[in-house]
């Protein structure tokens, strides 16, 4: 029995707006000051497009990569483009939107600051990083992939103290992979059939 697309995009916005209620109930309880901004506001969108960016582009390469990380990565592709088809732009925007807010809020903003007051700058990323991963689990493969993004998002978190532009950046990575996903699946796997 395979669900709608509508039901897909309820529990997903369901599954974000958990996040988001844990991130608010964990901050409000621990005591953690979350820097929305840290930078310059446009700075912070223009570092977070370019991250995106790069980002997606590498996922692009390891895809298509003719190596067993790439035939996982293929795999994975296909799974969400099953799992996603029907959805529509409308949809992966705005689901975009709440997965790198309300993520970003748990995992940078509450997660690793949280960890790092309570051990070191170091133990806080690697932590946070760690559990993004888990909680991102499709395979190991994917999960040492989520949480290698989840280091790099943790770093630019770190140096710029900007946790809107690492919402921006996980936010547009999000709106790129999803619509290869859907609708240009052959971007990521060139095997795959053409629609007509």
């Amino acid at each position: 029995m395979t669900m709608s697309s509508t039901r897909i995009f309820s529990i997903m916005m369901w599954i974000e707006a958990g996040c988001l209620l844990v991130a608010l109930i964990a901050i409000k309880l621990s005591g953690v000051e979350v820097s929305l901004l840290g930078i310059v506001p446009v700075r912070s969108v223009i570092w977070g497009f370019i991250g995106a960016m790069i980002c997606f582009a590498a996922v692009v390469v390891l895809a298509r990569s003719p190596t067993s990380l790439g035939h996982t990565l293929r795999g994975h592709c296909s799974q969400l483009t099953s799992l996603f088809s029907g959805i529509s732009t409308a949809q992966i925007v705005l689901l975009s939107i709440a997965a790198g807010v309300c993520e970003e809020f748990l995992f940078r903003g509450f997660l690793q600051t949280w960890l790092s007051q309570l051990s070191s700058p170091l133990l806080g990323l690697l932590g946070a990083s760690l559990i993004f991963g888990l909680l991102h689990w499709a395979s190991f493969t994917y999960f040492l992939m989520t949480m290698v993004v989840g280091l790099v998002l943790g770093i630019a978190y770190q140096k710029t103290g900007s946790l809107l532009g690492v919402m921006v950046w996980h936010a547009i990575y999000d709106v790129l992979a999803l619509t290869v996903i859907v609708y240009y699946p052959r971007l990521l796997d060139p095997d795959v059939p053409m629609i007509k």
